[in-house]
């Protein structure tokens, strides 16, 4: 009978420790609720190329309203806004927000809530076909349609913005990270070769990339080049800032020589930044550009930070470890750094 009952204590501590294991690994917890946070609200929006119609994500300047915490899991923190809260019925610059393949707004909500904080109004979707869940290889070579994405967010904003904001149409920009930042750049003007990717590709075979979408079967030769090539350019966006941008090795110098104000952002030093990020060429081609490449940091680092638990489990999934940071600087310390970057090359050029 002890024996059964010290077997019986003994299981049931070793529950309560895995308990308090998983408790640990996966507790997002950030600490009290902040003073300030911007509102934050998701609305329909239709859009001719998309006859399922997107939803848009918006973060903007408002004192009213309860702050909670938003976005948050198990794996990922969220970030703190004041959901549905009513805008502060004052005249804003407008961002636009574009994530990665495979990523989300809501995963970017960390940038976004910060340049609300700082009085401008962010906008953002989740790109059909390069989003999480959603993310296929012969859409990814489709970037014209995440350019169209972003465009009927600005025709929106320009004919009815929603939520009682009022965006300033004069002071546009654009952010993206990855696919995000090659489309924002896009936006802003560069065009791309089909020539040039493909040679890019040929380098950089099965890897990166170029390797997964050869995985998923894509013929880079199929590619439609009328549209890849096309004018991607919108008067509208003013200010480009580009983070680890895909797609610069297939971009036209002619084409960037020609754009305005752009910040191009690489996490990670020199030849630590794989061929399929590093921009340094872009920035280097672009009138006055600003080029900053953060160390200690990689191409997940621009995500929301991750719980013990997401870092453990996506590395047990076997893929990139986009949660990850060993080796690297703390990510809240690189985001906060290049929160005030991008801060700092909106505030001047819009």
């Amino acid at each position: 009978m002890l024996r059964i009952f010290l077997w019986a204590i003994g299981a049931i501590a070793g529950v309560v420790t895995l308990l308090f294991g998983v408790v640990a690994l996966t507790d997002t917890d950030v600490g009290p609720l902040p003073e300030a946070a911007p509102g934050y609200r998701v609305v329909a929006m239709d859009a001719a190329h998309r006859p399922e119609g997107l939803l848009l994500h918006l973060w903007y300047p408002t004192d009213e309203g309860a702050i909670s915490l938003i976005g948050q899991n198990a794996l990922f923190y969220g970030f703190h806004a004041r959901r549905d809260a009513p805008a502060d019925g004052r005249v804003h610059p407008l961002v636009l927000l574009s994530h990665g393949s495979g990523g989300n707004a809501e995963r970017l909500g960390w940038i976004a809530a910060r340049l609300a904080g700082e009085g401008l109004i962010v906008a953002a979707v989740n790109h059909p076909g390069t989003t999480s869940g959603d993310s296929l290889p012969e859409r990814t070579v489709m970037p014209w349609e995440r350019i169209d994405d972003l465009r009927a967010i600005l025709d929106l904003m320009q004919a009815t913005p929603p939520a009682g904001l009022r965006p300033d149409m004069g002071r546009v920009g654009a952010a993206g990270f990855s696919l995000g930042g090659g489309s924002v750049l896009l936006l802003g003007g560069a065009r791309l070769s089909k020539d040039a990717f493909i040679a890019y590709c040929d380098r950089n075979a099965g890897r990166d990339d170029c390797g997964w979408l050869a995985e998923g079967g894509v013929d880079f030769a199929a590619i439609d080049a009328t549209r890849y090539e096309r004018d991607n350019s919108d008067p509208r966006v003013k200010a480009v800032v580009a983070v680890d941008p895909a797609l610069s090795q297939a971009m036209t110098k002619e084409s960037v020589a020609r754009m305005g104000a752009t910040m191009i952002i690489n996490l990670g030093e020199g030849n630590s930044i794989p061929e399929a990020m590093r921009a340094d060429h872009l920035a280097a081609s672009i009138p006055g550009a600003v080029y900053l490449a953060v160390p200690g940091a990689a191409h997940f680092s621009f995500l929301a930070r991750c719980s013990g638990f997401g870092v453990a489990m996506i590395a047990l999934a076997g893929d990139d470890n986009i949660c990850s940071d060993r080796g690297l600087r703390d990510r809240g310390e690189v985001q906060r750094e290049m929160g005030d970057a991008i801060v700092a090359f909106f505030r001047g050029t819009l």
